[in-house]
């Protein structure tokens, strides 16, 4: 059994997507910031600096930006076939830094969300991913795994796209459930 303990994880990939306030990133301190292409302005605005820039770099170039961000390391990576998350996940890979949370997975358009988040599943294989969005949490797990838990957390389980599972510990328990995407989730348990 997998069991998910908090923990500062190796980098944050900012995404240009809905972005935490700045006092988010201060609970982790020491840890890189890496900006996919368009979210360096959104960190630039919170004051933030981010260790590297990876991307195709065209918001950036778009924006009339570049020149803010020249002491920055900068990745340009113009493969078309990757989005900008991908090619951030892949920096994380050849680096060696496996415990990523991920922020601004939202980019405004549903194709944006529901694209980052089939991105997280394929690379949740090889990496430990943990996703932000306004206070909630959002971990891709494929084996059996614990999770500290305060009273009435709010605990969703979404099959991707199926699961069998029996749960402890929450409001309603789940025995040898079977949950399908499509057909039944177990959105918004409660610890």
């Amino acid at each position: 059994m997998q069991i998910v303990i908090p923990q500062l994880p190796d980098a944050i990939i900012c995404l240009d997507g809905e972005f935490p306030e700045a006092n988010f990133f201060s609970a982790f301190p020491g840890v890189p910031l890496i900006a996919a292409d368009g979210a360096a302005l959104q960190l630039q605005k919170l004051a933030l600096q981010p260790a590297v820039i990876i991307g195709d770099m065209d918001t950036l170039r778009a924006s009339g930006s570049m020149h803010n961000f020249s002491d920055i390391p900068q990745l340009l990576v113009e493969n078309q076939d990757k989005t900008d998350y991908e090619k951030c996940l892949d920096y994380c890979l050849d680096n060696g830094l496996t415990a990523v949370l991920v922020c601004g997975v939202h980019g405004g358009e549903m194709e944006h969300s529901l694209n980052n988040w089939s991105i997280t599943i394929r690379y949740a294989e090889h990496l430990h991913l943990c996703l932000y969005d306004r206070g909630r949490y959002g971990l891709p797990l494929s084996v059996s795994a614990e999770l500290p838990t305060q009273p009435d957390d709010i605990i969703s389980l979404i099959p991707q796209p199926y699961v069998q599972l029996t749960t402890e510990g929450l409001h309603w328990p789940l025995t040898r459930e079977e949950l399908r995407l499509g057909a039944r989730e177990g959105a918004r348990n409660r610890a």
